[in-house]
């Protein structure tokens, strides 16, 4: 009995400071938003870790995170309790969550290495670790500034695949998709950060023109208006999410279609006739209002060539099975 509770009143020591600093990080990231600080963007994503590394090794136990690989492993962990707490107690999303590690990784290290030089050109001063605290907070303030009215983005993203089948055969596919089975879409990344697969698409024809409706799951349902059709060649359309389309379960506030930062816009199938095959290419524009650039490109492509892939490979399946 005295050996479990020795062996327990040491994980607990050994846990409770991280966890008491990994607290205070996802308290003082709540404090940033209550005061107005932009979330999404490279003030934030950045800055906040390197703020918030300095914090934590000023205040982490003595003995612990000595060194500059042992700081940025201690910081790692302390970071991982705060992305585990935030997740559990609903405040951030997988899909958030995701998108953020590697600006946050790479904020975290830097400040790492920033602190841990500066104490060593500064150790003989006593009040060096309180400098090193409040200097990368002011620039903090000042890019939060700076970065605020950079200019939105809007990505237009395409992916192809060749059909062994007439043009009139694919265009046939396209209009409706119904039915579609898990066993037909494989497990993709966006799959396990709670994005559902689909599940049906149908064509609606009615006094105000033509809708595809759009199901993944009973989670998700998003409208395309049709605005062009080309037989046999192509379809165009404009995204449409009315109030309630998807579950709150799954959209993350801080990445929500519509809102602040991100948008998805429009698209639309172009077919190629190659003689005994055809050449189906899906395009979708989306809008970023992040500012985070080449970063929110790469996220931009990575979900929507993701879903692109996912139907692509559909379509070819389903047709070339007729």
């Amino acid at each position: 009995m005295n050996k479990s509770w020795a062996s327990a009143k040491i994980l607990l020591l050994s846990l409770g400071a991280p966890l008491i600093l990994a607290g205070g990080m996802i308290l003082l990231s709540l404090l940033l938003q209550y005061l107005g600080m932009e979330t999404v963007g490279v003030p934030f994503l950045l800055g906040f870790p390197i703020v918030a590394t300095a914090i934590i090794l000023r205040f982490r136990p003595k003995g612990r995170g000595h060194g500059l690989l042992r700081a940025i492993a201690y910081l790692a962990g302390v970071w991982a309790l705060a992305f585990l707490g935030a997740f559990v107690f609903g405040l951030e999303g997988l899909i958030c969550i995701a998108m953020a590690v590697g600006p946050i990784l790479l904020g975290t290290t830097l400040g790492g290495v920033i602190y841990v030089v500066y104490l060593r050109l500064q150790e003989a001063k006593k009040n060096g670790a309180k400098l090193v605290v409040v200097m990368p907070l002011l620039a903090l303030v000042v890019l939060d500034g700076g970065l605020k009215n950079m200019d939105s983005k809007v990505h237009s993203i395409s992916n192809e695949i060749v059909i062994d089948a007439a043009p009139e055969v694919v265009f046939a596919m396209l209009k409706a998709i119904p039915d579609i089975r898990p066993e037909e879409v494989p497990t993709r990344f966006s799959h396990l950060l709670g994005v559902p697969k689909p599940t049906e698409a149908r064509w609606v024809s009615g006094p105000e023109g033509v809708v595809r409706h759009s199901h993944w799951g009973p989670e998700v349902h998003f409208q395309e208006r049709i605005v062009e059709v080309v037989e046999n060649r192509k379809i165009a359309w404009e995204f449409e999410f009315p109030e309630g389309w998807v579950s709150e379960r799954i959209e993350d506030p801080h990445v929500r279609v519509g809102g602040q930062y991100f948008d998805v816009l429009s698209g639309g199938y172009v077919l190629q006739d190659l003689g005994q095959q055809t050449r189906l290419t899906l395009t979708t524009r989306t809008w970023d209002n992040s500012g985070l650039g080449f970063y929110a490109k790469f996220w931009h492509r990575f979900f929507i060539e993701d879903f692109h892939e996912v139907v692509l490979t559909l379509v070819k399946a389903r047709v070339e099975a007729l």
